[in-house]
């Protein structure tokens, strides 16, 4: 029943939010539009604490960009993973299917916040999609939210890590910081039910710059799988399998 109240509460809550930001569709920044949206990412929260029975206990706030320009790269195991992050960053420009654009509403919203819209196919053409829209958004000052793994991906299910996130580290010259979950174990990727508990959400020490592609794709993957993977077990020992 929670999770059936907490569904209907979280798409009502969320057309509501949409209609509202039509009208800041037609500002001159993006910058009611970017408040709008924190105040939807806040809202959801509420909706999984209050409705779901979900409380987010978030670690690392010491890691968390404060201003200016930054890379965040996350663990993607659920549909609010990326809520929660946006509830916590300011103006934060995320790396997002195109295809969202295609989504009435939704895809105007997302080319007002000037969100970094890319093919994950992939290739040489998406790659100076990706550098292009990112070095904007960073010479706006804006934290940029990528994504590695580059789709959903649930608990308990590893997949390869992109290279898209190398390239921004390399070409824009930043630290990048990890983040880690267990997000996905009470708000499973596309699933209806929710499970109510707390799940951790954890900003890790950045990544310093300089290091070659080999050694960074290998120390961002540890750290975010290695410390996801603890997350998990927190929760559900026998979701992680063994790694080789």
């Amino acid at each position: 029943m929670r999770s059936l109240l907490f569904n209907v509460s979280f798409y009502v809550f969320t057309g509501i939010s949409a209609i509202l930001a039509m009208p800041f569709l037609l500002a001159p920044t993006r910058r009611p539009l970017v408040r709008v949206i924190r105040n939807w990412s806040k809202g959801v929260l509420w909706l999984m604490r209050a409705v779901a029975g979900i409380r987010v206990e978030i670690r690392g706030r010491e890691h968390i960009p404060g201003s200016g320009p930054a890379l965040i790269a996350a663990k993607h195991q659920s549909e609010c993973d990326g809520i929660v992050i946006l509830s916590l960053v300011p103006d934060l420009a995320c790396v997002a299917m195109k295809d969202l654009l295609k989504y009435p509403v939704v895809g105007n919203i997302l080319k007002k916040l000037e969100m970094i819209m890319v093919d994950t196919c992939g290739g040489e053409t998406q790659r100076e999609v990706l550098a292009t829209r990112s070095k904007t958004a960073c010479e706006a000052g804006r934290p940029i939210l990528i994504y590695p793994e580059g789709r959903l991906v649930p608990v308990g299910n590893p997949t390869e890590y992109k290279q898209g996130i190398y390239h921004l580290y390399a070409d824009l010259d930043l630290p990048v910081v990890p983040v880690a979950t267990n997000v996905g174990l009470r708000w499973q990727c596309r699933d209806w039910t929710k499970s109510s508990g707390t799940a951790v959400v954890e900003f890790l020490p950045p990544i310093d710059t300089g290091l070659d592609r080999a050694a960074f794709m290998r120390t961002l993957e540890n750290a975010i799988e290695g410390r996801s993977d603890a997350l998990v077990a927190e929760l559900a020992p026998r979701a992680i399998p063994a790694r080789a």
